[in-house]
Formats: C-alpha cells, structure tokens, sequence
C-alpha cells in the first residue's frame, strides 16, 4: 500500500477567551486530492469564513493558493475559539506548509485580520494576548501596526506589518522590516484637566463635603436632590478630583477596552479615570457582561473609575441586584453556555435619585403632587440590600440667590487639581497604614480586612461607640464596617492618627437618609 506524502506547517497565533489571552496553534495540511479547503478546531462563523479571506488575500499578493485537499487545524480543539484575528496565522501555515514560504525565523506568533487584497488589519485585545506569552526574547511576534501602541504599554517589543507580504518578509529574511519595532510610550505625560472644576459646586456644603471624602476613601455615593440641583454635575467633579491611574491600574483598565473595540492612541496616553453613565435603559448584560462573545460589561470599563447611575429607582431591579456582589467583592463571574468569564469589578458606585417621581417633595412640598403611597412606592423601588452597600448619603438642595449670583460672575479660582493633589496624599496615607498592617495596598472604601478596629486605629471607647451607635440605628454589620471605613476616612481628611468620636458622629450623619415622606 503506497503511503500518500503531505506537506505540513504549523504556526502559533493569540486569541481572547473573554479578557483572558491564550495561546493556539494553527497546523496546515496538504494531501493529494480533489480541491477542498476545511478549517476544524471548535471555531464559529468568522473562523469559517476567514477560508474565503485567507483565499484571496494569498492570491492577491502574487502567491498560488493551494489546489489540492487543504486541512487546517486550529488547537487546542476542546475550546471554543472565536474572532477573526485568526487569518493571518492561517495564511501563512498554508504558505509554510505549501513551500511558497521559508521561516527563517523559527519561533513565531503571528495574528492578525486579513482584507481581501492582503492588507492586514488591527484586531481587539492586543494587551491580553501578549500577556499570555511569557518569554519575549525568543519568540517573533507578528501584529498588525496599529496594534503596536498598544504592545509598547507592555514595554514589548513587536514587529507591525501592513500587509501579508510585509509578515511573508520578516519571516523569510533575516533583517526586520524599517522602523517596525514599536516604541515605548511612556503613560506620564498625559494627565487631563478636570472637565468640571469643584469650584463650580457653590452653594453646596454638604454636597462638597461629601464627593471630597467619597473620593478620599474611594467611598460608593447617592446623590439626592430635586431635579436641577447637581447631582450629575457633582459626579461629574467627583471624577476631576480623583488621582490618575497608576501603571498597573491603565494596563488593567486597557485590557478591558482593548476587548471591546481597538484602542485610539488618546485612550492609551490617557490617565484619566474612567466615568462610565449608565442609562436606566441598561441590560443585565450590557451591565455585568456576557453576550455571545462574552464581552465585558459597564461595571468592568468602570474599573478603577465611577460607575454613574442617574435616575436609580428608573432602572430595572434585576440589573441594580447585579451589582450587590461585584461591589462586594470585587469580581463579577459571568456563566454561558460554553465558557465561564471572571471580570474586574473594581469600581466606585455612584448614583443619583429624585425623591419623589416629580421631585419636589423636598424643596417645594406644597408643589408636589405625590401622595406619600407614591413617594414610598418610587423610594422602594431601590433594594435596602443595595442602599446598605452606599457609604455615604447626600441630599442636595436648590441653592440660595447668592450663590446662584456667583454662578452667573464665573470669577473663580480651579481648585479640582489642588483637590486631586490633596486626596492623593491621603491615598499614599492610607495605603502606607496598610504596609504597616501588612495587607495588601487598599484605600478605605476598598478594605475588607476582618479586623478593621485595629487597622484603622480605633481606641477601645472608640469602637464601643460605634458599636453601640449601629445597634441604635439597627444598622446591619456590613452597614457598620461601611460607617467604620467612613470614619477612617473624615480622620485622614483631618489629618489625625487615630480615629475620634466626632469622626464617627460625621460618618454617622452621612449614613442617614435624610429623605422621607412628603412634608406637611
């Protein structure tokens, strides 16, 4: 029986399995038969169609396409594998396998999106991917050009290409391409000013108060007011006065945006923390991710950030539950079908509600047309389980004449950059209390440690009021390690060592909703 030669060639190529990087291997086979082209390895529609791309990409750039029986095979075959960043790597294990190509290189990895004329095309979750390699120095890493800003974060070193041919080159010679090497980007030089400086919250003491020390503490916040009495500006300033990301927190952040779409070079260069205005309209997925691709939600793109919800009791019940244990815990895993998806949920809850469905119950009761059934049925329409995760409650009210004159003068002083400077300080503080605890680096509003009296440095008499003070106000136990973590936070903005009793008085006062029933 005569044994029927092949021609064989495999490649390695990266590809995203929810924010996760992972690592296949393309295998292309040439065997004597009818013409036929098969791609296998649990792949879905874009995959199968990258057989038409890669068939007259290769052919485009001056190459034969295989006429014989071509099987290629994408492993490891038990996953699920989607996207079209897959055609690069397919074509070129074809033209390995085909002899129309020699690798000179050895170890390689290549991905990329092929157009029907051969131009190569940036593809989403760049970062992920490389960060699924772990030793650079002896692999050749092939990426589209535009994707090598995103590489240069990573501090790699990639080889872009624009097209099928320029990849055929680095492969086949020795000498990369001129100038394909990406740079480094140093992520420092960018830092944005504030959109809304704070100075623009005049005649709002307690709304004041309350957006610095959520900020100093990372704390999660509600804002309630009539309608046109800042909330949304104020979550607006909340995000001015919040320090830059760190490196770590950017590339984590990236890695989430780099999933979703290809990053502009704005977006890489940005330090600003992200601010994400979730509609009420908002999806369970669209919330806390999923999809048929798996996609990360608005909780994850928040990471790090503010999660804004204006209007709360308009949204559906089923979404505001979602966030109960992503904000607990840090983490959101999402369950489909085929895969299990661990995202980030690290993010700073912030939302903003009426009182009443016509808003004035506080300011102008005498105007409200809501009977007090209908105000508690809108307030009711936020779980208490997610009010008890909010650590700080703020009601804002219209502003007096003379302040509403300041407005209209504009003759103010920025202060959000002092504010940024200032609440940046108290971060180092508090996570220099941390080292000294030996935990891990967290601020305030973060900590989940269990003996929280002795971290933040409550006396004996200290914590027995506190205690008592929750017991009062049958506050439950999450609702007193908030108000404990709260206080923590007035001490470093006061700058004391130890917390106090009128620290605790002060947290106290902004874990009570100072809202009710319609006023006679």
């Amino acid at each position: 029986m005569t044994a029927v030669s092949s021609h064989n060639a495999s490649v390695r190529t990266l590809y995203l399995q929810g924010l996760e990087g992972m690592v296949a291997e393309v295998e292309a086979s040439i065997f004597p038969g009818l013409p036929s082209f098969e791609v296998v390895g649990l792949g879905d529609s874009s995959i199968r169609e990258a057989k038409e791309r890669v068939r007259a990409s290769i052919r485009s750039c001056g190459f034969t396409f295989p006429n014989q029986r071509l099987l290629v095979n994408i492993s490891p075959a038990y996953l699920h594998k989607s996207g079209s960043s897959f055609d690069l790597a397919i074509a070129m294990a074809i033209l390995l396998a085909s002899g129309q190509v020699n690798n000179t290189k050895g170890n390689i990895v290549i991905y990329g999106e092929l157009s029907l004329t051969g131009e190569v095309r940036p593809v989403p979750g760049t970062i992920s991917r490389l960060l699924a390699l772990e030793d650079f120095s002896k692999i050749t890493c092939i990426v589209p050009t535009k994707d090598c800003e995103e590489a240069s974060l990573l501090g790699v070193q990639v080889v872009g290409v624009d097209t099928l041919k320029d990849a055929i080159s680095v492969i086949s010679y020795d000498d990369l391409l001129s100038g394909s090497v990406s740079p480094f980007i140093p992520l420092h030089e960018v830092i944005p000013e504030p959109k809304t400086d704070i100075s623009a919250l005049r005649g709002q003491p307690e709304a004041l108060r309350a957006i610095t020390l959520a900020a100093a503490g990372f704390h999660n916040l509600l804002l309630v007011g009539s309608p046109g009495t800042g909330k949304s500006l104020s979550a607006r300033i909340l995000q001015g006065i919040l320090p830059p990301l760190t490196r770590k927190e950017k590339i984590d952040l990236l890695r989430v945006e780099s999933a979703l779409s290809v990053l502009s070079k704005e977006s890489i260069l940005s330090r600003e923390r992200p601010f994400r205005y979730v509609h009420h309209t908002c999806t369970p997925s669209a919330m806390v991710g999923g999809g048929r691709n798996a996609v990360p939600g608005e909780i994850s793109r928040a990471l790090n950030g503010i999660l804004f919800l204006d209007e709360l009791p308009e949204f559906s019940p089923k979404v505001l539950d979602l966030l109960r244990v992503p904000i607990e815990t840090g983490e959101m895993k999402v369950s489909r079908n085929n895969c299990t998806n661990l995202y980030p949920a690290r993010f700073m809850l912030v939302a903003a509600m009426n009182p009443c469905r016509c808003g004035k119950c506080l300011d102008s009761p005498s105007e409200c047309t809501c009977s007090p059934t209908m105000i508690s049925s809108y307030q009711g329409k936020v779980s208490g389980a997610l009010l008890d995760r909010m650590d700080i409650f703020c009601t804002l009210s219209h502003i007096s004449e003379e302040s509403l004159l300041e407005t209209m003068k504009g003759d103010f002083t920025p202060e959000s950059v002092t504010w940024r400077e200032r609440i940046e300080e108290i971060w180092e503080i508090q996570y220099q209390r941390c080292k000294e605890s030996g935990v891990g680096p967290v601020r305030n509003g973060e900590c989940r440690e269990g003996n929280l009296g002795e971290l933040f440095r409550f006396g004996t008499n200290e914590m027995e009021y506190a205690a008592m003070v929750a017991h009062q106000l049958q506050l439950s136990v999450r609702g007193l390690q908030r108000m404990v973590r709260l206080a923590r936070t007035i001490a470093d903005m006061d700058g004391d060592r130890d917390v106090k009793k009128d620290h605790i008085i002060e947290a106290v006062s902004f874990r009570l909703p100072k809202w009710g029933e319609k006023k006679v």
